[in-house]
């Protein structure tokens, strides 16, 4: 059935540590392999069941990646059976996680997952009490890093593939680490022109290979650095950062519950903005100045075409520049990026859509349009910056703005709720 997205089965090499997931669509059939170091692995009956049960989930989960270069293709399951609940978790994934790239692509996104009325599995397994913490070279991960250091934990550090900035701050952190590889289908590649194109939620099929490694390597938690920032929708349904939401996140932790009640995946910045993290990363985090990078031109699929840190002229970078300006010595701070993007007028146009002054916001990682204008006027106080042209220029346009009430927004403390009682002190 040409017009049929088949999730076809999967596969576990327990000697290699390889996990091979197959989906067909359109006579184009997609392998996608993860593979988990330290092979091969001492698997109880216990282990064995929950971990096929965590294998078929991230076949779904992953699936979004070949799923989004057909257009509304119907959903055939053949690697097992969803539940009700599992099936409208994966309704929400899909039409939220791809929100960005129907938008892009002015798509009206139909489909609804089969489930059938079964009992979920739960599996009583016992897991240490050690936890990974996954690293993606950004100031945020460097944050939870640090505040974990200064209360004397020592969490395994995590990532899925790795860049130079993602393999430096694990070298500046100095923890044990371990590094999944997962290799897109090379028929997704190859015939990438052919096919729609666009954003996944790529941090949820993280967190579903996160649950696989704990249950393989024995650790009970994930200690993720999303920000209560991430919640702000870019606009109507689409939220870039979904994935990376509390939103995500609540979902997430209400699936996984029913099947390893003992794990646990949460943010310990959930609390935080933006610019609370950038207040605290410029004052404990110096150790990491040289080495972190949020620039994702640093992390091009294509290795050819990556930078070794930052590219000073991308949405990321006008970002990151502009949330640590108030907190970091000018100098300092334009020795990091490289430039100075706020002194620079080509630079407009992406200063005003942070800003919530000009088109949609940007579609990357960036704050909430409270936070780049509460910095905007910070910075305009300050005799060192404000003079940089972007700062003359734009802040006149927030004079209207109250920057008190701005302070008191930026400046609230969040929800913790999915923290646990063992974390809040950290």
């Amino acid at each position: 059935m040409s017009n049929t997205f088949s999730f076809q089965n999967y596969l576990w090499d327990n000697e290699n540590g390889e996990l091979s997931l197959n989906y067909l669509c359109s006579d184009y059939n997609f392998t996608e392999k993860i593979i988990f170091p330290n092979a091969p692995f001492v698997l109880s009956k216990d282990k064995e069941d929950v971990l096929d049960e965590l294998f078929f989930l991230l076949h779904i989960a992953a699936g979004v990646s070949y799923y989004k270069a057909f257009k509304n293709p119907a959903i055939q399951i053949k690697s097992g059976i969803l539940s009700a609940k599992q099936a409208d978790f994966f309704n929400k994934f899909y039409y939220y996680g791809l929100a960005q790239y129907a938008s892009e692509n002015k798509l009206k996104l139909h489909f609804k997952f089969p489930f059938q009325n079964k009992e979920n599995k739960t599996f009583d397994i016992s897991l240490s009490d050690d936890a990974f913490v996954p690293v993606g070279g950004g100031k945020d991960s460097c944050l939870t890093i640090q505040r974990l250091t200064e209360k004397g934990m020592n969490p395994t550090l995590f990532s899925v593939n790795t860049a130079r900035p993602i393999a430096d701050c694990k070298r500046v952190a100095g923890f044990s680490e371990i590094t999944i590889k997962r290799i897109i289908s090379p028929e997704l590649i190859a015939n990438n022109d052919k096919f729609l194109n666009g954003h996944v939620p790529i941090s949820g099929i993280i967190a579903f290979i996160s649950a696989i490694a704990c249950v393989l390597y024995d650790k009970r938690y994930v200690v993720m650095s999303c920000e209560g920032s991430a919640d702000e929708n870019n606009f109507d349904d689409v939220n870039h950062q979904w994935s990376k939401s509390s939103a995500f996140e609540v979902l997430y932790a209400d699936l996984m519950k029913d099947i390893i009640p003992q794990y646990r995946y949460f943010s310990l910045l959930r609390p935080m903005t933006e610019m609370q993290i950038a207040s605290e990363f410029a004052k404990k985090c110096q150790n990491y100045f040289d080495v972190f990078t949020s620039c994702n031109h640093a992390f091009h699929l294509n290795h050819e075409k990556r930078l070794d840190r930052w590219c000073g002229v991308c949405d990321k970078c006008r970002f990151v520049f502009l949330i640590l300006a108030p907190f970091m010595q000018k100098e300092l701070l334009i020795k990091i990026i490289g430039t100075n993007p706020l002194d620079d007028e080509k630079q407009e146009q992406g200063y005003l859509q942070l800003l919530g002054l000009g088109e949609n916001k940007p579609f990357e990682c960036v704050g909430t349009y409270d936070e780049c204008r509460l910095a905007f006027l910070m910075l305009a106080e300050k005799n060192e910056w404000k003079n940089d042209c972007l700062i003359k220029k734009l802040s006149l346009l927030l004079n209207k703005i109250s920057k008190k009430q701005l302070d008191e927004k930026v400046w609230a403390k969040g929800n913790s709720n999915l923290i646990p009682q063992e974390f809040r002190n950290v």
